[in-house]
C-alpha cells in the first residue's frame, strides 16, 4: 500500500495501521524529504468457489468430517499458514454453491502461486477437484489501507 499524502500540517508525523495510532514522532520540517510511505503487507483475495457438476453433496461431506474432531482441520489450517496461507472466513450461499471465501496470502507469493495453492490438493477442494476457483485480489489501498479482517502475518 502507498501513501501518497499525509497531511503534514502538524509537527507531528504517526505511523499508524488502519488508522490505529501506533506512536507519534516529532520530525522537524527540514528533516521531511518525501512523505512517500510503502507498508509492505499480505494480499487479500475474496475466492469465488462454484461447484462442479455433481461434486457438491461429496464435497460437503469431505468438509463436515475434516472439521469434526479429529478430523485434522486445525493441522490443515496450521500447514496452509505455515506456507503463507490462511482462511478468515467461508461463506456459502447455497449448499451448491457458490462459497465466497476471503483469504490472506502472506507478503511475497504471487497470484499465480495462491491460485494454483487453492486449485491443488491442500486448498479447500481437498484434491477431489470439485470446485472452480476465482481468485480476486482486493486492493486495500481503495479503502485506505483497510483490510477485510485484522492480518495474520506480519
Amino acid at each position: 500500500m502507498t501513501v501518497d499524502r499525509l497531511g503534514l500540517l502538524a509537527p507531528f508525523f504517526y505511523l499508524g495501521i488502519q488508522n490505529k495510532l501506533i506512536f507519534p514522532l516529532l520530525i522537524p520540517s527540514s528533516f521531511i524529504i518525501s512523505t512517500k510511505i510503502i507498508f509492505m503487507a499480505s494480499t487479500f483475495y475474496i475466492v469465488q468457489h462454484e461447484f462442479k457438476a455433481g461434486k457438491a453433496e461429496k464435497w460437503w461431506e469431505t468438509a463436515y468430517a475434516a472439521m469434526s474432531p479429529g478430523g485434522g482441520w486445525d493441522d490443515a489450517v496450521a500447514a496452509n499458514k505455515e506456507k503463507g496461507f490462511f482462511n478468515h472466513s467461508a461463506n456459502a450461499v447455497t449448499k451448491t454453491g457458490p462459497v465466497y471465501c476471503f483469504w490472506e496470502v502472506k507478503e511475497g507469493i504471487s497470484a499465480e502461486d495462491f491460485q494454483e495453492f487453492i486449485d491443488g490438493p491442500s486448498g479447500p477442494g481437498f484434491g477431489q477437484d470439485a470446485l472452480m476457483n476465482i481468485c480476486k485480489p482486493i486492493d486495500t489501498s481503495l479503502m485506505n489501507g483497510q483490510t477485510p479482517y485484522p492480518p495474520v502475518f506480519s
